[in-house]
């Protein structure tokens, strides 16, 4: 299990009561990994899907592609990464133990 300071749902640090709190934190990592372009980190500048760019894109499955190379370059095990039936990204990936 990771640990990290948990965040609120605007992805900003939680500050509930003026104190950090940390919880687990594969879900706020896999978030900041769909939502970061290559290139927003400064100390990691080829970790980001970018998902905003495939908005438009006539190939699915790059999406599906890019996230399950990001998410196993980040050290996670990755089960699935698939579309629903609303077209909604679906990931079952998970650090090691």
């Amino acid at each position: 299990m990771i640990r990290d300071i948990q965040h609120d749902e605007t992805g900003d640090i939680d500050l509930q009561g003026g104190d950090l709190f940390y919880t687990e934190s594969t879900g706020q990592h896999q978030k900041d990994i769909l939502l970061a372009c290559a290139g927003d980190y400064k100390q990691a500048p080829a970790v980001g899907v970018g998902v905003i760019d495939f908005l438009h894109d006539n190939m699915p499955e790059d999406l599906l592609r890019q996230v399950r190379k990001q998410f196993q370059g980040d050290g996670m095990k990755v089960g699935k990464v698939a579309y629903n039936g609303e077209k909604e990204l679906i990931t079952d990936a998970s650090y090691g133990d």
